[in-house]
């Protein structure tokens, strides 16, 4: 009787304990991002310049003194918060846990650092980079307007339809783009990457230039597996599912996993 009891007593103190970390005014619970931070960090895989114009999209984004859920990092508050301007210009990034997607940029204001999610930004003035051949200008304006729009869609955009919806995979969506420009790249149901290498002429890798599609082996060995359009700047288009969109967006060869899964292919559409 005396170990049921006790057990009774024990289960109340319990719930009573519980109660008042719940309704007292003076205790406040640990937010979950303190709690991973503790058990499991975030850990940054690889770290690369990144001295981009960007703009901040929302201003009650989330700024952190490191790459939020890595170890000593801390939450600075929003960007409305500390008043910053939402126009930056990115210094280092870093992305997180071997995904592409999940990065966080570090920029300068009032100097003070901050890191921002890239999730939360997009790029400007890249007209910067535009060129004087009209088809390459018409191609990648026809992209850069489904930047943020258009998910990936392994075997999409073979049918009107899906294009219609704007459902692409990385080849198709090189071939959407080509054709606002005019130029057909193949047949629509049966584009793929290496249907694509064979287009244009060939072009070195240290060569290429703004419109040139080049080429990706992947960690896989799949030959040929991705194709994207080269920008300038190091900045490439293309549409893959580690995009920070994921899907049409626009990702840099300063990062060391994309450089090192380019595999020297390069062509010259127009």
């Amino acid at each position: 009787m005396f170990i049921i009891t006790g057990t009774i007593v024990f289960v109340f103190l319990i719930a009573a304990l519980f109660v008042k970390a719940a309704l007292s005014p003076d205790s406040t619970p640990a937010p979950v991002s303190a709690i991973k931070q503790d058990i499991a960090p975030n850990k940054v895989f690889e770290s690369y310049k990144y001295p981009y114009d960007l703009e901040i999209i929302h201003s009650d984004a989330k700024v952190y003194s490191k790459p939020a859920g890595t170890r000593g990092s801390k939450y600075l508050g929003t960007v409305k918060a500390n008043h910053l301007s939402h126009k930056i210009t990115g210094l280092t990034r870093s992305d997180l846990n071997h995904l592409r997607s999940e990065g966080y940029i570090s920029f300068k204001q009032s100097h003070h650092q901050y890191w921002i999610s890239a999730q939360n930004v997009h790029f400007r003035n890249l007209n910067k980079l535009r060129g004087n051949d009209p088809k390459v200008e018409a191609a990648i304006n026809a992209g850069l307007k489904l930047v943020g729009k258009s998910k990936y869609d392994y075997g999409g955009g073979r049918n009107l339809s899906d294009i219609k919806h704007h459902k692409f995979d990385c080849s198709s969506f090189v071939r959407y783009c080509y054709g606002r420009a005019g130029i057909t790249l193949g047949n629509m149901d049966s584009v793929t990457t290496y249907t694509l290498v064979a287009m244009g002429k060939p072009v070195k890798f240290q060569n290429m230039k703004r419109g040139d599609i080049f080429f990706f082996t992947n960690s896989k060995g799949q030959v040929n597996s991705h194709v994207a359009i080269y920008l300038g700047d190091h900045l490439f288009l293309h549409d893959h599912g580690q995009s920070d969109t994921g899907g049409v967006g626009i990702s840099t060869l300063n990062a060391p996993g994309w450089l090192k899964e380019t595999n020297g292919t390069v062509r010259r559409i127009a």
